[in-house]
This record gives structure tokens, sequence and C-alpha cells, in this order.
């Protein structure tokens, strides 16, 4: 039986445990200046009866003294409450976006590819910002309001019942209407925060790809495409706009209409002479102060209602499961990668794009992989480091199915040069010792003399301590290749994946990263997925893919004696080189 979601107190609950002693402290500090506000309201009666009745003028200067000392204390009572509950906010924001990202980097690659980047970076950093709210807002006020409330409550009750109860009659009304506008407030708040993950999404896509748009003239329909995703947002929040301070009025309204009644009734009173002037002010005084934190209780209701909306939202995303992984450590390559029977469609897809593979990739070899565009080549590549898994069959790793193996230590095992170089804005040196942190200066200068690199690194302004742009876009294509090759040659893993590796170089560099490449490939299994002839023809085996299926497997030699695919891919080759 599928589990009820918990409900919002355990939620809060599970939100502040680990900052409740911040809490605790504001609480305390909530509850001095809930005092101080019941002093403020109690010390009415006695100053208009002692004072101003009784024409006592002789003590008249206690009442500013009085006054002063109590808004001291109240002022520093509520300067430590929020200090604590802003903190404690602080905190939890900090934690949750820890959490957030090290979800994120755990997720598998298929769970990633069903979020736009802007939507992950949307729950990131605009939901959780909002979350804070809740500690630093809407617990706040409810800490210092309600006591504060309670207090003057009393303070009314304790004078004259019968009008004190007279201007409550109303709350009820206000603390209705306040939680029906909320539940609105709180479904209108998800949708604004859709809009804004759309939003966020369209920046971050045309940021990705602005030599596309640009190529493509593509400056005005993005334009459209943003505006049109700003213009959603600023309806959604117009209308969440209007909720909240159709709230605040319709709360000002009944405000009004029980600040009438008290001094309508209460006047009465003083007149028939049942309460003094002091008695009939410091109620009303006691109720007047009573409203303004009844109000910052509905406004900060909303703003709780709104808050666990975002807070299910994260919730929701931090039980996303990892990346699941097997137990098996792994220590290099001694038999095969075997491929049985493997089927695979990308998640959230109905079409199959492997067919029935079945491959053996024995260690030590180099296996080529060639096909038209489109064949499923990268695809195939991408279920041994287990980005993905097969739909159906099985991928083994020495006779080991791939799930069973510890992820960690399988990926240890396997380096990965792609077309699409990936570098980090850290320096050229962090970046050769990506998978290998422990790596001394002179092997990442090693690695990157293997891989041609060395040279172009020195000219830059701090040789291995220049810091690379986003996605390393201060180098040429070439550039970049090579040191993603580096970072290969430095990890020195048993199995070496090159997929389109030197596609962006030129015949000179690709010369030079080639001879690097032979010499790392030397002794290790390599899989390479080719465009290179002198590769393919090297290869210990070629296999041939075509449509998602393995069209056929052979040495260069055994391929072009039989089979007609191969040879126009080879003619094609020979034609281009």
């Amino acid at each position: 039986m599928p589990q009820s979601p918990p409900s919002t107190t355990v939620r809060v609950w599970r939100l502040i445990r680990p900052y409740v002693r911040r809490v605790i402290i504001g609480i305390v500090f909530s509850l001095f200046v809930s005092g101080i506000n019941g002093a403020i309201a109690w010390l009415v009666k006695p100053a208009m009866d002692h004072i101003f009745v009784a024409k006592r003028y002789d003590l008249l200067w206690l009442l500013p003294a009085g006054v002063f000392i109590l808004y001291v204390l109240r002022g520093l009572g509520a300067l430590l409450q929020t200090y604590y509950m802003q903190t404690a906010g602080f905190k939890l924001v900090r934690d949750l976006r820890n959490r957030c990202f090290e979800t994120v980097i755990n997720l598998p690659v298929a769970t990633l590819g069903r979020w736009s980047s802007g939507e992950m970076i949307s729950r990131i950093m605009n939901d959780i910002g909002l979350l804070s709210k809740i500690l630093s807002e809407s617990f706040r006020t409810f800490m210092i309001q309600v006591p504060s409330v309670l207090v003057l409550m009393g303070v009314a009750l304790y004078r004259r019942w019968d009008l004190a109860l007279l201007s409550f009659t109303l709350l009820p009304f206000i603390a209705v209407v306040t939680r029906k506008m909320s539940q609105y407030v709180k479904r209108k708040r998800k949708d604004v925060q859709h809009c804004l993950a759309v939003l966020t999404h369209r920046m971050n896509e045309v940021l990705l790809g602005s030599k596309v748009v640009k190529i493509f003239n593509m400056e005005g329909p993005k334009v459209k495409q943003f505006r049109r995703a700003g213009q959603d947002h600023y309806h959604q929040s117009t209308r969440l706009l209007r909720l909240k301070e159709g709230t605040k009025y319709v709360n000002e309204v009944l405000s009004g209409v029980a600040v009438s009644f008290i001094i309508g009734y209460g006047g009465f009173l003083v007149v028939k002479g049942e309460i003094t002037s002091g008695d009939f002010f410091s109620i009303l005084t006691a109720i007047v102060m009573a409203f303004a934190p009844l109000k910052k209780l509905g406004k900060s209701y909303g703003t709780f209602q709104e808050s666990i909306g975002v807070l299910e939202r994260i919730e929701d995303f931090l039980e996303l499961p990892p990346e699941s992984s097997g137990t098996k450590e792994v220590t290099g390559l001694k038999g095969e990668i075997r491929f049985l029977g493997v089927d695979f469609a990308y998640p959230g897809t109905k079409a199959t794009v492997l067919h029935g593979i079945n491959l053996s990739i024995p260690s030590g070899t180099t296996f080529a992989i060639v096909g038209p565009s489109g064949a499923g080549k990268s695809t195939l590549v991408d279920l041994i480091p287990r980005f993905y898994d097969p739909t159906r069959g099985e991928v083994l790793w020495d006779g080991t199915d791939l799930k069973e193996l510890d992820l960690r230590s399988l990926r240890k095992n396997i380096a990965l040069v792609t077309q699409d170089v990936i570098l980090f804005s850290d320096t050229v040196r962090e970046n050769i010792a990506f998978g290998r942190r422990d790596a001394t200066f002179e092997e990442i200068v090693e690695a990157a003399k293997l891989a041609q690199a060395h040279d172009f690194i020195e000219e830059l302004p701090n040789g291995y301590d220049t810091v690379l742009d986003e996605r390393g876009l201060n180098l040429s294509g070439g550039q970049r290749q090579r040191i993603a090759i580096a970072r290969a040659f430095l990890k020195n893993p048993p199995v070496l994946i090159l997929d389109e590796a030197t596609s962006a170089l030129d015949t000179l560099s690709e010369q030079g990263v080639q001879e690097a490449l032979d010499e790392v490939m030397r002794g290790r299994t390599t899989i390479v997925i080719a465009h290179r002839l002198s590769t393919i023809q090297n290869a210990h085996q070629i296999a041939i893919m075509d449509n998602g299926r393995i069209a056929a497997v052979g040495t260069h030699k055994e391929l072009l004696a039989g089979n007609p695919l191969y040879r126009e891919l080879y003619q094609q080759w020979e034609h281009h080189h």
C-alpha cells in the first residue's frame, strides 16, 4: 500500500529540527516581546486613572520614562528574536541547497535527461530561497504574535469581559477568510514557481546554445519565447498578488467593524459610569494592539501555505532515487566486455534505439564501432559506464552483469573522451587532474605532453594555472580536445572509450593526437567510435552498426571483402582523406 504523504506539521518539524536550538532562543525572545506588549496595554489604565483622571500631574514624568524603557526593551527583544530566527532560516537554505545539489549530482543520467537544466536551477535556487520564509517569517511571526494576541486578549478580558468578547466575535470570521484565501494562494504559488522555472530554462538554453541561435538568426523567435514566458510569469504573479492583497483588504474591513463596535459600546459604558475612562482606553489599546498581530498572523499563514507548496516540490525532488550500484569491486578487465541480447530505449520514449545487440570486446584489444550517423554507436558505448541500463538483455564485465558491480569502482576503470568536450571553470591543471585528484604536477605535465597539449598550455597567460572560462571557451576546439585526452591519459584506466575523440581537430593536430592516442591505446582495451581510417584499419575488430543493429563484425580485410555497407563507408573515408 502506498504511504500517505506526511502531514504539514511533520514536514515542518523535519525541516526545522536541525536548527531547534536557535529556534528555541528565538521563542524565548518572542515571549519577552509579547509580555512587553501586554504591559503597554495594561499600563494605560493606571496611567489614565492615577495621573489624568486623579489630576496627579506630579507623576506625569513617569509616563514618558516608562514608555521609553518598554519600547527600548521591546525593540531589543525583537532584534534578538529576528536575528536567531533569520539565521536559522539562512542555515536551512544553505543545508537544503547542499542536499539538493548532492541529489542532482547522484541522479542517473536518465533522470537528469527528463528535467530541463532551467527547472533544476529554479528548484535549487528560487524554491529553497522561498522556503527560508517558513522559519524567518512565518514561524517567527507565529511565535511573536500568538503570545502577544493571547496576552492582549487577557488584558482586555480582565478589564471588562463583555466588551472584550464583543470585539472578539469577529475573530473566527477573519480566521476562516484567511484560511480559505491562503489555500488559493498556495495553489497559485505553484503556478508562479513553474513559470519561473520555464523562464530560467529559456535563459539557460540561449546561454548554452548562443552560437546555434546566432547562426540560424533565431534571436527574434527566442526573444518572443522569453517574452511569452515572462508574460506568463507576470500574469500568474499578478493573480497571486490580487489574492494576497484581497485577503489583507477583507481583514482590514473586519478589523474596522470590530474597532467601531468597541468605541461605540465602550463610550456608552463610560457615559453610564459603568467603567472608568482608564478601563475603556486600556481595553481599546489592548484590542487595537491585538488586531495588528492578527493581521500579521493572517499574512504569515498565507506565506506559510505558499512555503508548504514549495516544500512539497523540494521533498519530491529530494526523494528522486540516486543511481543504483552493485557491491562487487572491479579490478581491471581480464576477459571481455560482453553484450548479450541488449535492447535499449531512452527512458520516457517508446522508440527502441538498440535491437538485440550481441558483442564481445576482448580485453587488451582495440575494438572499432563504425556506421552511418544515427546508427546508435554512442548509445551503445553509453551502456558500458552505466550511464543507462539496457531495457532488455545485459552487459557483462568479465562475466558479471554491470548492475552487480560497484558503480564508482566500475567507472574508475573507464576513461571516456567524447567529441563534445566538457571542461570546468577551474585551472588547466585541475581540469587534467579531474579524475585523479592525487596526481603530482609531474604526472599532469607528462599526460599533457602525451596528449600534445604541453606546448600550448605553456603559452597560456598562467600556464597550467590559467583558469578556463565556463566550458573552456577561451581555448580552440582542438586545444579543448587535447586537454580532455590528457585527462584520460592521466586516469590511465584499463578501458578507454573514444567517441569521435579526434573529430574537432585539424589534420595536423589530429596526426599528433593520434600518435598520442596510439601510445595510450597500447596494451589496454580501447573502444573507438571512429571516423579515422588509420584507427579503423589498425583495430583488432570492427563492428558495423546500422539502424541500432550490429550488421557485421570482423577485421578490416574481412569486412572490405564481404560487407557492402563497410565498403561504401570505406570509399567515403578514402574520398575525404
